[in-house]
């Protein structure tokens, strides 16, 4: 096996030969490693990514067409994983971003360690006294998912998932501004930025 050329292992690749699908990971394996590296500067993720790569071409081997040689079909796989991977990372960053901004929003709007308890409970008790739906929503949207994300996950429309965090929104509004009225518009700032 070792001695086909790509075309040739590629063929009995296609005809589930998992031998020459290891010979053809084998061979190439290394100088994509070492693409792979030098874009992300790390070997568990350069690693990950070839996998990915490999994994992709096995998943497709019955229908997959290769125009070129297949090492600059590699190469130009690897590329495209390679910017998908860092575009991840950079949502991931954004997200964790995000997520302290939201933190120390509330951290100024709650100044004491047990107001800050507090208004957890107060919260709590609103959210849970709403229908199922709208504490469905705001969890939901507490976790980060997108409006379009929670629609498809409850079966909604996007226009319906809107309503009802803005109804969460108004709810929670009344409940705060009665509770702590001075600190009112820190603390729904804080919960604007969290869910809407």
């Amino acid at each position: 096996m070792k001695s086909l050329s790509d075309s040739q292992l590629l063929h009995y690749i296609s005809q589930d030969n998992v031998m020459a699908f290891e010979v053809l990971f084998e061979r190439h394996w290394d100088k994509l490693y070492r693409i792979a590296l030098s874009r992300v500067q790390d070997t568990d993720d350069a690693q990950d990514i070839l996998q990915e790569v490999f994994i992709s071409i096995w998943n497709r081997r019955n229908s997959i067409i290769i125009k070129t040689s297949l090492e600059g079909y590699l190469i130009g796989a690897l590329k495209f994983a390679v910017i998908t991977h860092l575009r991840s990372q950079k949502v991931k960053q954004d997200q964790l971003t995000e997520a302290i901004q939201r933190m120390n929003i509330m951290e100024n709007a709650i100044h004491d360690l047990s107001d800050y308890f507090l208004l957890e409970k107060t919260l709590e008790d609103a959210i849970n006294s709403m229908p199922l739906m709208l504490k469905q929503v705001y969890l939901l949207r507490s976790d980060n998912l997108s409006v379009k994300e929670i629609a498809d996950k409850l079966g909604l429309a996007d226009q319906t998932v809107k309503n009802y965090i803005a109804e969460v929104l108004r709810r929670l509004r009344i409940v705060i501004s009665r509770k702590y009225p001075e600190e009112y518009l820190g603390i729904i700032a804080a919960i604007y930025a969290l869910i809407n």
